[in-house]
C-alpha cells in the first residue's frame, strides 16, 4: 500500500511541476492603432501619388480621420472593422464624393477600393497605402 501512495504522490508532483503557465495576450491592443501615421499613396486611376494621414477620431473610438483622402485636400471619415476601414458615402472637399473600404494587409500596406463622384462623373477607383 505504500509503495501505491508514493507512486499517486510522484505522479501528482508531476502533473503540478509539469504545468506551465498560459500565454496571456494583451487586451489593451486598439485596433485603431495599426492603421495610424502618414502614409504614401499609389493611385491607380490617374496614377498619382499623394500622402494621407490617418488619426483617431476624437468623438469616436471605432473611427479613424483619413486626411487628404483621394487627394481631395480634405478628410474621410472610416469606421475601422477588423482589418478594415469602412468609408460610408460622405463628402470630401467641394463636390467630392466617396465611399468604399480599405483592407490592412501588413503593417506596411493597405489596400483601398473606393468610388469617386466628382461633379456627377464616378470613377472606381483602387489606392496602395504603403509607409
Amino acid at each position: 500500500m505504500k509503495e501505491i501512495v508514493k507512486i499517486f504522490v510522484i505522479i501528482l508532483s508531476i502533473s503540478f511541476f509539469g504545468c506551465t503557465e498560459d500565454t496571456v495576450l494583451p487586451t489593451d491592443v486598439d485596433p485603431v492603432d495599426k492603421f495610424l501615421g502618414t502614409w504614401d499613396v499609389s493611385d491607380n486611376a490617374l496614377k498619382i501619388n499623394y500622402e494621407v494621414k490617418i488619426v483617431k477620431s476624437t468623438s469616436n473610438s471605432s473611427m479613424v480621420i483619413l486626411n487628404n483622402f483621394a487627394d481631395s485636400g480634405d478628410a474621410a471619415e472610416g469606421l475601422v472593422v477588423g482589418n478594415s476601414i469602412v468609408i460610408s458615402y460622405q463628402e470630401v472637399g467641394q463636390s467630392w464624393y466617396v465611399n468604399g473600404n480599405g483592407t490592412y494587409t501588413s503593417a506596411s500596406r493597405l489596400d483601398f477600393n473606393y468610388s469617386l463622384d466628382i461633379g456627377g462623373s464616378q470613377e472606381n477607383r483602387k489606392a496602395v497605402f504603403s509607409h
